[in-house]
């Protein structure tokens, strides 16, 4: 049995030991469990936070199948893990949302899109990493899904990093990268922003390449979207080409577990230690899912 098998084992016997109405069950893949037996839309007890936040670091991505929430009752659920971010980028009306609701919806009204990200593929990234305090966990709720499309793939970088030729390793260790906030995971350029023609200069935060996770203690790759952004202290050139073959590793089927959703669904994911990215959905087909994210701590 490898070492993520054997975490992933005991991390399921301990759950069901110490709650017996609460279960984690791997997927099975690279990284990802599925949870039964939890009641997203009622009020947690700590010591219930305290497992799930447990089974979320060995995991990375946590799905809870059939859940009913509110609004608020996401917002809340999101409270027992951290604090929530206010949304502060946007480009759709946000009349009548909750400061922390962000919408992520291909559906248009009378010409207006009720959400962020339309129907096209997004691309991998990190959710938030373009401020100084990115996100630690992402909930993402969903209330309308397509028959077809839109599954959310996530990456597993702490084996990405693991696995990375010591070469590569010298060459990224102390370097730290901009995370663009130009440009959105759909690969559009934000309003109130112009494409960057410098890459030296682009906007956004920097953060370390490699960054340790501050609850788990290990090392994770940590980029923010895959195309965008500039390691400083190198030519452009080479800065594209080491990014380029980072993505290409990170990337790898190895990696990578992809989430097919259901109506219902909250999946809770780790930013620190995983990217993602989603597949596309026909423009007929409507989505509608809501998403809260959890600030965290300044990467080092």
């Amino acid at each position: 049995m490898d070492r993520t098998t054997a975490t992933h084992s005991r991390s399921r016997i301990m759950m069901v030991e110490q709650h017996q109405a609460f279960s984690v069950t791997p997927t099975g893949g690279a990284l990802g469990a599925v949870v039964t037996g939890v009641d997203l839309s009622a009020s947690l007890e700590a010591e219930l936070v305290a497992r799930l936040r447990e089974a979320w670091l060995a995991h990375q991505v946590l799905v809870f199948r059939g859940q009913s929430l509110t609004d608020g009752q996401l917002v809340a659920l999101a409270r027992a893990f951290g604090d929530p971010h206010a949304v502060e980028v946007c480009e759709y009306d946000r009349s009548g949302l909750l400061p922390e609701i962000d919408v992520i919806s291909n559906i248009m009204v009378d010409g207006r899109a009720l959400g962020a990200l339309g129907s096209g593929e997004a691309a991998w990234h990190t959710d938030m990493s373009m401020f100084e305090y990115p996100a630690a966990a992402t909930l993402l709720f969903g209330k309308e899904i397509p028959p077809a499309g839109g599954n959310t793939r996530f990456a597993n970088l702490y084996a990405a990093y693991e696995t990375l030729p010591e070469e590569t390793k010298r060459r990224i260790e102390g370097r730290r990268s901009i995370h663009d906030i130009a440009y959105t995971a759909a690969g559009t350029v934000r309003a109130g922003f112009e494409a960057v023609e410098d890459k030296t200069q682009g906007p956004g935060a920097v953060h370390p390449v490699v960054r340790t996770h501050v609850e788990t203690g290990r090392r994770a790759l940590f980029l923010g979207r895959q195309s965008y952004g500039y390691i400083q202290g190198l030519p452009v050139e080479e800065s594209d080409a080491l990014l380029e073959e980072l993505w290409t590793h990170m990337t790898k089927p190895e990696f990578v577990w992809e989430h097919a959703w259901q109506q219902g669904d909250l999946v809770m994911w780790d930013n620190r230690c995983l990217i993602h990215g989603r597949g596309s959905v026909s423009s007929g087909a409507r989505r509608m899912l809501r998403r809260v994210t959890v600030r965290g701590e300044k990467p080092v």
